[in-house]
């Protein structure tokens, strides 16, 4: 017992450095951010990672112990290379990708640590310090979900402005060679143009009737396996991993719900981490069907969780269809 409480005390110190190292880095890479979103979760979480100095100091109150740090040497490598990052890109959307990238990888430290210290907290039995360890470790969870919605949303920007960025440069170029070009020439560009923004829309207007009716659950139906996507899918409506209660048993968790606001059978479903949720997921082999938008265009809950071999059967029958 007298080890654990040595070991606890030490981990704590390196902890507590490490909060402090990041109290002086946010500011300054939040002020190097160009993306609005990423630059409030960074200042936001700079307060809330001032909160965790102060409750890693309740924790050594309660231990009988002085407050003080050890030079933490992971976060000081965490911290460089976000600073490298800074020095090597300029202000845009590619530092904004590095950056969250390297705010993730100092989450996932953060949870590790504050993970075993909470468990050697309570091998010693101290609850007070169990509890003020576990609400720190529940939000660097929650940090790191948030940074993970970012990131996929940046992502998705950034691959929405290539395609923008490469027409206008195709414009620019055909702009060139037209005003070079006699009239006939341009008529006929002009021509091919509008007949081929006619056959895009037509493609592009049967294309949406196919994925409309290609399936008996509603409009604009889709599998995910991603966990990043499935849980941007479920936390933008609301919905928590959860499982159904009285449906597992030797360690098994049982049936795996997505649990919505409101749900009726609330009462018979029981909440768990993405992580588990994701792991029995995988273990399993499921895919999750979902609908973006009901028929009226209105934000749909609907989902259900299927085997992977049902939905690349099911996709390979409507590629067929497609085909024909």
């Amino acid at each position: 017992m007298e080890q654990l409480h040595e070991l606890l005390v030490d981990s704590l110190r390196d902890i507590y450095d490490a909060e402090k190292q990041l109290v002086k880095a946010l500011p300054k890479v939040a002020k190097a951010l160009s993306s609005d979103e990423l630059k409030n979760s960074f200042n936001t979480h700079l307060e809330v990672t001032k909160n965790h100095v102060a409750r890693v100091e309740q924790c050594f109150e309660v231990l009988g112990e002085k407050a003080k740090g050890k030079p933490c040497k992971a976060m000081k490598g965490l911290v460089e290379e976000a600073q490298e990052h800074l020095q090597e890109h300029e202000k845009g959307e590619l530092r904004d990708q590095m950056l969250v990238a390297a705010a993730q990888k100092v989450e996932h430290y953060e949870i590790a640590a504050y993970g075993t210290v909470r468990a050697i907290a309570k091998s010693l039995g101290n609850k007070e310090a169990m509890n003020l360890l576990q609400e720190t470790l529940r939000e660097e969870e929650g940090q790191d979900k948030e940074l993970t919605g970012i990131a996929i949303r940046l992502q998705r920007d950034l691959g929405r402005a290539k395609p923008d960025m490469e027409a206008a440069q195709t414009r620019s170029r055909a702009a060139g060679g037209r005003s070079s070009s006699n009239g006939r020439g341009s008529s006929r560009a002009k021509s091919a143009a509008s007949n081929g923004a006619a056959r895009s829309a037509s493609t592009r207007k049967s294309s949406s009737k196919r994925t409309a009716g290609g399936n008996g659950h509603s409009a604009g139906s889709r599998v995910l396996t991603d966990h990043g996507e499935i849980q941007e899918w479920a936390e933008d409506r609301g919905a928590h991993p959860s499982c159904v209660r009285g449906t597992g048993g030797r360690g098994d968790m049982g049936v795996l719900r997505l649990d919505f606001p409101g749900y009726t059978g609330e009462d018979k479903l029981e909440p768990i981490e993405w992580q588990e949720f994701f792991e029995k997921f995988d273990e399993r082999g499921l895919a999750l069907l979902v609908q973006d938008k009901t028929s009226r265009g209105q934000k749909s809950n609907f989902n259900k969780l299927v085997s992977r071999e049902t939905a690349q059967a099911a996709r390979g029958s409507r590629s067929r269809a497609s085909g024909r």
